[in-house]
């Protein structure tokens, strides 16, 4: 069956793009709406050789006003277009200190004098450079901005039947450059087998966008004619297409609660291959937390067992979050922050002796040996961070996960115990997955995320002649499940210190 669909990619992973709804205007829009994409075909058609003045040529405009009658029924009703996006997360930005725009008024309407034609007037020379820039009074412009799990949105119009216009469809969308902000780069195409829709137009939906009149085209170039900014396309009302419900729940984590920390802008850096090193200072840190907290109650110190890792006791682990991710390539790797993953087969009393010891880590600071301290901030819900500190980040559910920190193997794999796969499979059991739920498990030295150091990058170093225990095997495992699991996840014989945290990935 004939249909339309556009492709837009977000070349730098990251759409630029205001919400006209948020007065405050640092609220960016997600995802993208119909209309702002009709505009920028609009104006991605003055762009076409045949155009001339801002005039468009007539195969476009025959083009463009046939997809603007696409999302509407003879009856009115909104049927197009459907849309499929990502989640997409809000980018962290400061306030960017621009020059204000000059009105009309101060813009001189001749720089000549009358009667002395190309000498420019004193007069006119001054208040030209108070137009300038580099003279003008600079405010703070918030750019708000999101990076999508996926740089790539689709628009898709399942009724429509494309064969007339295609061609000039195509053209026009080779002309569109960005979308949003200037800097928000794309590249629109014609995408012949595009995905199924997440978003849906719904009377009743929640999700307001934008969605172009059957006349859209005529009210922009009369605008544009007038030197003024259009007005906003009628919202109309969006739903989310509900994902198919499994046949069974995720498999649960033997992790309940999730204690994130950040450090100061100022402190110091630490690289990924730090990650382990780190999660062993946190858990110190927490012992003596812990015990100065009880002293300061007047109580006898004594460490919970979660914590310094009593036999047959559940165990906290301390993990390291470094900056990683399936698609953004500018994932470097970097430690952002610290957790406590606390299992929830823990005791009440534990818990809060946990809590307690995290407060008085976060009011002292965690020292990091060789590196520094780390003055923390805890990271709920409520604040907004990266997304490598938010907690969703890493609990998915997913049925495909990978490691972020390579898994470490307690002994060497033996093939008549199923080698490394095997190993992995107990390492998995212990989490609470059982055997059967897994379908596939690749074993490599390097990770599929960016940022992520190759496994041996993780090795300790030794001098040649320094004895020691044999180093242990490090590798980077991907795993894909029968069914969701929920995270976080770690596994191998390092997990409760910093090796062998997983990041559920986003099916396809």
């Amino acid at each position: 069956m004939a249909m339309l669909a556009l492709r837009i990619e977000f070349l730098t992973g990251v759409f630029m793009a205001t919400d006209r709804h948020d007065a405050t205007r640092r609220r960016p829009e997600w995802p993208p709406h119909p209309d702002r994409l009709f505009s920028a075909l609009v104006a991605a058609a003055a762009a076409l050789p045949e155009a001339s003045e801002g005039n468009l040529p007539d195969r476009a405009k025959d083009a463009l006003r046939w997809l603007a009658g696409q999302s509407w029924t003879d009856k009115g009703e909104v049927i197009a277009p459907q849309l499929h996006a990502s989640p997409a997360h809000p980018r962290d930005a400061p306030d960017v200190y621009m020059p204000t725009n000059p009105h009309e008024d101060e813009v001189p309407k001749s720089l000549t004098k009358k009667n002395s034609p190309g000498t420019v007037s004193e007069e006119s020379r001054k208040k030209l450079q108070k137009v300038l820039p580099a003279y003008r009074t600079r405010k703070a412009l918030p750019i708000p901005a999101v990076v999508p799990e996926d740089p790539v949105v689709t628009f898709l119009w399942p009724e429509a039947d494309p064969r007339e216009h295609r061609d000039t469809l195509a053209a026009i969308c080779a002309c569109v450059t960005y979308l949003g902000r200037s800097r928000s780069l794309v590249r629109v195409t014609l995408d012949p087998d595009p995905p199924q829709p997440t978003h849906v137009p719904d009377p009743d939906g929640a999700i307001q966008l934008r969605v172009p009149g059957a006349n859209r085209l005529k009210e922009l170039k009369d605008t544009f004619r007038a030197t003024r900014r259009p007005d906003p396309a009628p919202v109309q009302g969006y739903r989310c297409v509900a994902d198919p419900a499994p046949a069974s729940g995720p498999i649960p984590s033997s992790f309940d609660r999730m204690y994130i920390f950040r450090p100061d802008p100022q402190d110091p850096a630490l690289p990924a291959v730090a990650a382990p090193a780190a999660a062993r200072a946190l858990r110190a840190g927490l012992m003596e937390a812990v015990a100065a907290a009880q002293t300061a109650n007047n109580l006898p110190v004594q460490v919970p067992g979660i914590v310094k890792g009593a036999k047959g006791a559940p165990m906290c682990a301390f993990v390291a979050l470094p900056f990683v991710h399936p698609r953004q390539r500018h994932a470097d790797g970097s430690v952002k922050g610290l957790a406590v993953l606390v299992p929830e087969a823990a005791r009440h009393e534990y818990r809060t002796q946990v809590a307690l010891g995290l407060e008085c880590l976060v009011s002292t600071g965690l020292r990091l040996p060789g590196v520094g301290l780390w003055r923390l901030e805890e990271v709920t819900d409520d604040t907004q961070a990266m997304r490598t500190l938010r907690s969703a980040t890493w609990r998915g559910p997913s049925r495909q996960w990978t490691t972020a920190v390579p898994m470490r193997f307690g002994h060497v794999p033996k093939p008549g115990n199923g080698g490394e796969a095997g190993v992995i499979l107990d390492s998995l059991g212990r989490a609470g997955v059982a055997p059967d739920d897994v379908l596939e498990i690749t074993v490599a030295r390097h990770s599929p995320l960016h940022g992520a150091p190759p496994s041996w990058a993780f090795k300790p170093r030794r001098n040649a002649a320094e004895e020691g225990p044999p180093t242990p095997r490090l590798r980077h495992v991907t795993v894909r499940f029968a069914r969701p699991v929920d995270g976080p996840l770690v596994i191998g014989a390092g997990r409760f210190l910093g090796h062998g945290l997983m990041l559920p990935l986003v099916e396809d």
